[in-house]
């Protein structure tokens, strides 16, 4: 059985009043050895279980914030770095495909075609969200650039008699 007080009283006064468990602690540590290894000693090798006092040292709590804000800073930089990357990787195919319009014009039908195909896609994409938000003009727009023979073609025609109808109903 100990011989003083229980680990729940021990566990208040680490909290309240410190400088009574160092009394009890320094009181222990000679009168009882193995009270104090038992119950007092894990409170002052518990790096976790540092009070408020200053002579404690909050080492650990001090470790533990840096290691956070070192954790938070390489982060912060490696999405930094993503996006620079991907944007400038966005960047470059842009310019590819401005490229191969450029050299479309000089006459390469194939070049043609598969720009075409890209700027159809984001035809009916753009023009799909613009009737979404009852932007009928830039919709229609958008939806009339659809050339026939495109895979989006037939949807496009669709969507551009849709927007008849609506225009009638909305007002």
């Amino acid at each position: 059985m100990a011989s003083g007080p229980s680990k729940e009283e021990l566990e208040m006064y680490w909290k309240s009043s410190r400088q009574y468990f160092d009394e009890l602690a320094k009181y222990y540590k000679t009168a009882d050895p193995s009270y104090y290894q038992q119950f007092i000693a894990p409170f002052y090798s518990n790096p976790f279980n540092q009070g408020s006092s200053a002579k404690s040292g909050s080492g650990a709590k001090k470790a533990l914030v840096i290691l956070v804000i070192v954790f938070i800073m390489v982060l912060s930089a490696g999405i930094a770095v993503f996006f620079l990357i991907t944007k400038e990787q966005g960047d470059t195919d842009f310019k590819k495909y401005e490229k191969q319009i450029e050299t479309s014009k000089d006459g390469n039908k194939k070049e043609n075609e598969d720009i075409n195909k890209i700027f159809s896609d984001d035809d009916f994409i753009t023009g799909s969200k613009y009737l979404a938000e009852k932007d009928y003009d830039k919709a229609e727009e958008h939806l009339k650039r659809i050339k026939p023979g495109d895979k989006n073609y037939k949807q496009a025609q669709q969507l551009l008699e849709s927007i008849k109808y609506l225009r009638k109903y909305d007002k």
